[in-house]
């Protein structure tokens, strides 16, 4: 239903809008590409909705994501005079030129589709034995089983973490999930991972392997980082990373389970994964919102102007539906015809990890179905709920049964 009356004062922070925000946010595209939005607390953002105008933010430059600009800000005020910790301050997703540019090409240079697409016989290993411990569940949860660990431990592995250290990776993952910003056990949990992840680090300049830390380390000199930039990198792989993937998984498990025919037709067609998957991500849009921007100085949006120094959010979630870039944006057209979306960003911060996010969601969710055919939900559809999470969008639970006469009866095999 189109929402045709004004939205309440903190519209993005309701749960009325967490689980449903299409009819919001096509109210808000209806009144301009910009609106402004108070923060609870104190402060105001501008909220950028439509797609073409999002698409050139995320290009423009004087949209920064610095986080050194950001700290400083935010200095100006409260007063209060913060540095960003080493493992979020060093990557790129909080860089901009000229550090980012070097941070970029060797990234690139490491994570490469090529090795994104050798993880897929992995995934499929790791997605079939995650599976083996929910089959005999009356009544699993794909996503605390299933959805929430699969990128975690595929991550992990990608970075050369052994097999036995998974388990101390998906603990550290969901405690960072479960913790509130700036609480005693996000700053202990952090710690631990950082000194794993430091201890790892020097073990592969010793003893390199064919994994993206090893690649890092030892890169050629125009593509090499140093060991706080691998840090931070590795540090936001395990955390931005895993989450929004786990999100993207969650979302296409419970899009194909309420849309059967399109899960039929793709998996009977196992070739057009490639084709349909920008469909499922435009659709699931496992981002709501990028990580915030800051203006660097004024920038005109439409009719809007935004001072320098103002605190900006892309919603990602609102453009992917955006009815002027896309006919009919609310339906699932795994034909549709180069569709638009932007979860993995636009410009120079575009994703590093989209395509492995890409083989983790379609291994994962085609193994769901081949395994079992007969699965289905386990409460309907109404009563499914996400998680209010300003960036990510992830469902809370996705409980199934296996069959419709006995949920343990398939599965194993």
């Amino acid at each position: 239903m189109t929402v045709t009356t004004k939205p309440s004062k903190y519209w993005m922070f309701t749960n009325e809008f967490t689980q449903d925000p299409f009819p919001i946010l096509e109210y808000i595209r209806s009144q301009g590409p910009v609106c402004e939005v108070p923060l609870p607390g104190a402060g105001r953002a501008w909220v950028i909705t439509r797609y073409e105008e999002a698409k050139e933010a995320l290009a423009d430059p004087r949209l920064s994501r610095d986080i050194h600009y950001h700290y400083r800000l935010i200095a100006e005020r409260t007063g209060q005079r913060m540095m960003p910790p080493a493992e979020i301050s060093n990557h790129l997703a909080n860089l901009e030129p000229p550090r980012h540019t070097p941070l970029r090409r060797a990234i690139s240079f490491a994570f490469t589709p090529r090795r994104a697409e050798a993880m897929r016989s992995k995934v499929e290993a790791m997605a079939d034995e995650l599976l083996d411990g929910l089959a005999d569940q009356a009544e699993p949860d794909l996503i605390s089983g299933y959805a929430d660990p699969l990128p975690v431990i595929a991550i992990a592995a990608l970075m050369g973490v052994p097999a036995e250290s998974w388990p101390d990776f998906l603990h550290w993952s969901n405690a960072l999930r479960a913790a509130d910003a700036g609480s005693g056990e996000m700053e202990r949990t952090t710690r631990e991972l950082s000194t794993y992840l430091s201890a790892l680090i020097a073990r592969k300049e010793k003893e390199p392997g064919d994994d993206l830390i090893s690649a890092l380390i030892h890169a050629d000199a125009d593509n090499r980082l140093t060991g706080t930039e691998i840090l931070s990198t590795a540090f936001a792989l395990m955390t931005g990373g895993n989450d929004t993937t786990a999100s993207l998984v969650g979302g296409v498990l419970g899009t194909f389970l309420t849309h059967p025919q399109e899960r039929d037709r793709l998996l009977a067609e196992p070739g057009s994964w490639g084709t349909a998957m920008d469909e499922l991500i435009r659709y699931v849009s496992p981002i709501g919102n990028t990580l915030q921007r800051a203006t660097t100085e004024p920038v005109t949006i439409g009719a809007t102007t935004i001072p320098a120094g103002e605190i900006v959010i892309i919603s990602v979630i609102s453009a992917n539906r955006d009815e002027r870039r896309t006919p009919h944006p609310d339906e699932l057209d795994l034909d549709r015809e180069k569709p638009a979306h932007l979860s993995f960003g636009f410009g120079i911060h575009y994703c590093s990890g989209a395509h492995l996010a890409k083989v983790i969601t379609e291994v994962g969710t085609r193994r769901v179905f081949e395994r079992f055919p007969d699965v289905r939900l386990a409460v309907d559809p109404s009563e499914l709920r996400y998680q209010q999470n300003v960036v990510t969008r992830p469902l809370e639970t996705l409980p199934v049964r296996w069959s419709a006469d006995d949920a343990t009866s398939r599965g194993v095999g």
